[in-house]
């Protein structure tokens, strides 16, 4: 099955049918800090980013201490020939 088909199935299941099967990797999650847990929004887009082959970020603003803690990951990417951008209103 197509990545594209597969997408459609994950977003059939979480915004319209819960029954439809679809895999989880297809799937949009809420992602949220859970010190309990150990989860960091941080590293949840750290890891999306490692693995990606491009990428769009649309945020309302930006600040310098928001970005940094992404500096190396974005240097990697970089490295890698991977492009992308991150979108605001500032």
């Amino acid at each position: 099955m197509s990545k594209i088909n597969e997408m459609r199935l994950g977003f059939e299941t979480a915004y319209i049918d819960g029954s439809v099967v679809s895999s989880s990797t297809y799937r949009p999650q809420f992602v949220s800090n859970n010190h309990k847990e150990g989860k960091k929004v941080l590293s949840s887009i750290e890891d999306e980013l490692l693995s990606c082959d491009g990428f769009q970020i649309s945020v309302a603003f930006i600040t310098m201490s928001g970005i940094t803690p992404l500096l190396q990951t974005l240097k990697e990417l970089e490295k890698r020939n991977i492009k992308g951008e991150i979108l605001t209103t500032n």
